[in-house]
């Protein structure tokens, strides 16, 4: 017989690779909780042969009947850095699901956690200190859980962190970590690497898994994106931390930007070998880049125009010497 699994945040990208993932295996019964039963992504997964369910995270009662009869389940709780408490907000919700898979006896838990950046450094970051207090409340009512903790998305030089153009053909990429290396991983590939999870519990049940394509300084990410964009150039800002929160701006900046502060401290602490035992087929971002350069050609090239606050603001730190460093030493 094969196992249900109810995979939480099945319409969002680290969900929904979860949920593909166990489709494609084809030896799972799926799932899927999405926030909207009529969406392109949602249907998507129906087609694929998932159960869709809606859940009032507010409810214990709604997220029960996602769980009842299920026999393992993944985790993923997201931050809303718009409500009023986010951090609260989303401790609440982390509490409800791992209360109700201990009254079902759920067999595996696999949570995305994170790691204490407050406790550790009294540097706020919401979005992983929200996850990190979920894994220890997991483990303190004693869930049969494994952690996954994942690095730096590839596919944010598509979104959040897409290179801004600065002129024709050059790009900036102005994420604050100075001469440290950051971890990288494509979010797809959390789908087998959770899914190899699932299929041997008895080995993964009680651990963290740090998980790591490669380590790479934003100097080589960039020249890695110039090789496979030509004419495209690429380079490190060289952004501060101060500048990067400044310059993201929105509610959730400060936690962003240490988030990076976190890494360059060496909170990373992500281990590529174990990455590739879950998953022989991992590509680092060299490979990524090569297999996705179509995409990441058209992202760049739907760009609009800089947003003005941006672009002052891009123009003030040329003006001052942040960026533009690497051309003049």
């Amino acid at each position: 017989m094969s196992e249900t699994v109810t995979v939480f945040g099945a319409d969002k990208c680290q969900g929904n690779a979860v949920a593909t993932a166990l489709l494609q295996d084809g030896h799972f019964t799926v799932r899927a909780v999405v926030q909207e039963l009529t969406s392109p992504t949602s249907q998507q997964l129906q087609a694929g042969g998932a159960h869709t369910f809606l859940v009032d995270y507010n409810k214990p009662a709604s997220i029960d009947s996602a769980l009842c009869g299920a026999h393992k389940c993944f985790v993923i709780t997201h931050t809303d850095f718009n409500n009023k408490e986010p951090l609260r907000t989303e401790i609440q919700q982390g509490y409800k699901l791992a209360d109700v898979c201990k009254q079902h006896n759920i067999r595996q838990v696999v949570l995305s956690g994170a790691h204490h950046v407050h406790r550790k450094y009294s540097l706020p970051a919401r979005h992983m200190d929200a996850k990190a207090c979920i894994n220890d409340y997991m483990n303190e009512i004693d869930l049969p859980k494994t952690e996954i903790i994942v690095p730096f998305y590839f596919e944010s030089f598509l979104t959040t962190f897409k290179p801004s153009p600065t002129g024709n053909n050059t790009y900036k990429i102005a994420i604050p970590m100075g001469e440290a290396a950051m971890d990288g991983i494509s979010i797809k590939q959390i789908g087998p690497i959770v899914t190899a999870l699932f299929k041997n519990p008895q080995r993964w049940i009680g651990k963290s898994c740090f998980l790591s394509a490669g380590r790479l300084r934003i100097p080589e990410y960039a020249q890695i994106l110039t090789h496979h964009l030509c004419p495209k150039q690429f380079k490190d800002s060289r952004i501060s931390v101060r500048e990067f929160v400044d310059f993201f701006g929105g509610p959730g900046a400060q936690d962003l930007g240490n988030m990076f502060e976190f890494w360059k401290r060496g909170g990373q602490k992500m281990n590529y070998a174990l990455t590739l035992e879950l998953y022989p087929e991992l590509q680092q971002f060299q490979q990524w880049v090569s297999a996705n350069s179509t995409l990441l050609r058209a992202a760049l090239d739907n760009e609009q125009a800089v947003p003005m606050q941006k672009q002052n603001y891009l123009e003030k730190l040329s003006r001052s010497g942040s960026i533009g460093r690497e051309e003049k030493s």
